[in-house]
């Protein structure tokens, strides 16, 4: 393998990582990574402005599974890692009047502390004993894919769902919680109803077994971020593949199979002409409607089931205010919004309250995230708007007054995959259908997982099947 080329379209996490573990593999490798614009990293992008450390997409990454902070062991950069802030490291909840915090030891579905569920004013008395029936109700002998809200309201109630499930979800996910696979993306909570009959003795085994750390909606000790920013993680990345071609500006309009394994073929422009690479390996990173339509003249039928997973897309409204400026001071890591509520933000991240450095002293950073697959729609709204949808919710949830120092919109079209029902299997068959091609892999978070440490994964199990090919 030491003299083969391989070649990875796609600058993102995932193709960044995919070259990292090849070139820890096959030394000798000649390793190009072709990304068609000039941002590597994908939506990983940090911006500084005015004081303030902005995120355009994800903040923070989690420590288990252990794919990210294990490719940070890798390079050297633990100690570069910020854990949050631990004065209120909790989620809250919006309601009609005001917010609540998510009750503690509530970790999405698992509960591993009962008081806590049964004391908060988030759900009424009957909603409460509904909750606790869980433990009457009979795990599901089903062996079909079963969606969020089926699984979610079988097993706690229509109430728990709406006013906590369905958020806590819909922070990570941003789908249709009647289309979207617990296989596919809680495959753990199924596991458990069935080994343990309830999902709250499931919470009372973890907690016996010291497992569940006790927190509100996420497990926010779980998390780190680089000091400066998460763009810090995709340097380090480059920064330690001096012998990788990266070339961004790098178009690719197909692929075809050739005698010596693979050809891609890029498009042209003014500052850069278009060129032929042939290469024996190939991982296509990128996310898999545009797989599907590279393969397309090499695999009609591949390239149909790749362009069945549907991707959604969301806004990140940006506000940097002062501090008092707000109602209440507000410590909390971020405000989940029940769709139920119909209101036009999913969720509020306070970027300043979760780690260091994000705003300058008596500053707030604060993201507002918009549309997802139940609102579409709101994405295409303009800027003003979109910023004027932000500072209603912050006047409902914290008494936000005045008008924010700093504003930003960041569009994100058809970047988060929607794992449908019946996803696993679908991504078992395009796996299979693959296979049947030499050197071709695919990898990214519209397959086996959506998150950095998912896509990292992705990209070291792409390399690892091409090294046992």
């Amino acid at each position: 393998m030491k003299s083969k080329k391989l070649t990875i379209v796609g600058g993102g996490i995932t193709g960044l990582s995919a070259a990292f573990f090849a070139q820890r593999a096959m030394p000798e490798a000649q390793i190009t990574v072709l990304e068609s614009n000039g941002l590597w990293g994908g939506v990983l992008q940090t911006e500084s402005a005015e004081g303030y450390l902005i995120e355009h997409s994800a903040d923070m990454f989690t420590t288990d599974p252990r794919s990210a902070i294990k490719i940070c062991e890798h390079l050297g950069k633990t100690d570069e890692l910020l854990q949050t802030i631990p004065i209120d490291d909790r989620a809250y909840v919006a309601t009609d009047e005001t917010i609540h915090p998510v009750p503690r030891g509530l970790s999405l579905m698992l509960p591993s502390d009962l008081d806590s569920i049964l004391a908060t004013p988030l759900l009424s008395a009957a909603a409460k004993d509904r909750f606790q029936a869980e433990e009457q109700i009979a795990p599901s002998d089903w062996t079909q894919d079963e969606s969020l809200i089926s699984f979610a309201t079988r097993r706690f109630g229509r109430e728990v769902y709406e006013t906590l499930i369905q958020p806590l979800v819909g922070g990570i996910y941003t789908a249709d919680p009647e289309k979207l696979s617990m296989q596919a993306t809680m495959a753990r909570f199924v596991a458990m109803e069935k080994q343990h009959g309830s999902l709250i003795q499931a919470g009372r085994v973890a907690k016996e077994k010291a497992i569940q750390r006790e927190a509100s909606g996420a497990r926010y000790g779980m998390f780190r971020a680089p000091r400066q920013g998460i763009s810090e993680l995709v340097r380090w990345i480059m920064e330690s593949l001096p012998k990788v071609d990266f070339q961004n500006h790098s178009n690719v309009d197909s692929v075809a199979k050739v005698t010596s394994g693979w050809q891609i073929t890029t498009g042209g422009s003014d500052s850069k002409p278009g060129q032929k690479i042939e290469t024996e390996r190939l991982v296509l990173a990128t996310s898999a409607k545009v797989s599907g339509r590279f393969l397309q003249s090499v695999d009609a039928e591949l390239a149909k089931e790749l362009g069945k997973i549907e991707a959604a897309s969301s806004a990140v409204v940006i506000l940097g205010i002062d501090r008092d400026q707000l109602g209440q001071d507000f410590s909390g890591y971020g405000i989940i919004v029940p769709s139920v509520l119909n209101r036009d933000v999913i969720a509020t991240s306070f970027g300043s309250n979760k780690f260091e450095g994000r705003a300058p002293d008596g500053k707030v950073l604060v993201r507002c995230f918009v549309g997802g697959a139940l609102r579409r729609e709101l994405v295409e709204l303009d800027d003003e708007k979109l910023i004027e949808m932000a500072i209603e919710e912050l006047q409902r949830t914290v008494g936000f007054q005045g008008e924010p120092g700093l504003t930003r919109v960041i569009r994100w079209r058809n970047c988060m995959p929607q794992y449908h029902l019946g996803h696993r299997d679908l991504v078992d068959g395009i796996e299979e259908l693959t296979a049947n091609h030499q050197g071709l892999e695919l990898a990214g978070n519209s397959y086996r997982g959506v998150g950095i440490p998912a896509c990292i994964e992705s990209g070291a199990m792409a390399v690892e099947r091409l090294m046992a090919e």
